[in-house]
Formats: C-alpha cells, sequence, structure tokens
C-alpha cells in the first residue's frame, strides 16, 4: 500500500500537505532504509514532484528531522492512550495495537536507531527518541498505580521494545500478547 493508497482514509490530511511528505518519508525509509532517502523517493511515494518536495524541506536531513517529530508525537500519544485507561489489562490490550496500528512507523524508528551506529549525526535523534520513551513509559507506570524507579522503567521499556520486535518480525500476534499477559501479571505484584 502507498501513502497515495491511505489518503481517503487520513482525515488530518487534507489541511497539511506537508503531512503527506512527512508520511511519505517514513513509508520511504520503512521500505527502503535511510539509505534509500532521496528526494525523488519521497515524492514517488507521496505522489508529487521532487520540487514541491524540495520547497518544503531543504535537505533529506530536514525531511528525517520531520519524520522523526512526527513518529515522537504519534508514539507519545500511543502510550498516552495505553496509560489513560489506568489499569494494567487496558495496558496489555492496546500494546500491540501500536504495532498494528502502523507498522511502517515502528521500522523507521528502528532503522533511524541501526543507522545511528554507522552515521553519528543521527545520534541526537536516537537519544531523543529514547529519552522520549523512558519518559513515557515511567509516565506511563505511574499511571498505572506502579512506582517505577530507572531499573523498572528500563526493564518495561525493552521488553516493550522485544513485543514491538517480535510483532514486526515474526509476525505473531497472539504470541507477543501472550507475552505481553505475562509482564502485566509481574508489574501487578509491583504496586
Amino acid at each position: 500500500m502507498t501513502l497515495t493508497d491511505r489518503r481517503p482514509r487520513t482525515a488530518a490530511l487534507p489541511g497539511d500537505p506537508g503531512l503527506y511528505t512527512v508520511l511519505a518519508t517514513v513509508s520511504v525509509i520503512a521500505r527502503d532504509g535511510l539509505r534509500g532517502l532521496t528526494f525523488r523517493a519521497v515524492a514517488a511515494e507521496a505522489g508529487i514532484t521532487d520540487e514541491a518536495v524540495r520547497q518544503r524541506f531543504a535537505s533529506t536531513d530536514a525531511l528525517v528531522d520531520a519524520a522523526l517529530r512526527y513518529a515522537l508525537d504519534k508514539s507519545a500519544s500511543v502510550f498516552a492512550d495505553i496509560a489513560d485507561g489506568s489499569s494494567l489489562d487496558h495496558f496489555v490490550e492496546h500494546l500491540t495495537d501500536l504495532v498494528a496500528r502502523d507498522p511502517d512507523l515502528q521500522v523507521f524508528q528502528y532503522e533511524l536507531m541501526l543507522e545511528s551506529r554507522r552515521t553519528p549525526r543521527l545520534d541526537p535523534h536516537v537519544k531523543l527518541l529514547y529519552a522520549t520513551y523512558i519518559e513515557a513509559t515511567s509516565q506511563a507506570l505511574t499511571r498505572l498505580g506502579i512506582t517505577a524507579d530507572e531499573d523498572l522503567t528500563l526493564l518495561v521499556y525493552s521488553a516493550i521494545e522485544g513485543f514491538i520486535m517480535h510483532q514486526l518480525i515474526a509476525k505473531d500476534r497472539p504470541a507477543t500478547e501472550r507475552a505481553i499477559e505475562r509482564l502485566r501479571r509481574i508489574l501487578s505484584t509491583a504496586r
């Protein structure tokens, strides 16, 4: 499915044409890796001209910055949704939806993380990504009534990362849900 195929289902897009470009950037990086990111690839994915992409974004680094901001905003809202139920059952129920809703968004972030090992200029992006997720995990645990120190927060965050990766690679949502349920039972004793 291309971005063009998704347009009718995305109500927020008509008011912000730049969002087409950001979503196309996420899709291109998820599909082709960061090394496949070009103005031409993003333009083709978004169904616009190269020049239209260049008018909005001065460089591919600017595309990555915008896509990262989008990913952080989108994922932070998912973490907030997970914690809003204020129950561990709600947490378990919605965590696998994080991947099912938009697997490209997750793959984009992993691509960025892996590429940062080879491209030092990406380090600040990855550090921001991790810091944001660690903080979101800590806040979610607090809302769930769990007193989480740094170690427990990192443990839970790392487990979540593992669940997401497992679901992306193994495509075995039931196994992921069982593992999350086990984490829920473990966390219920941490209150």
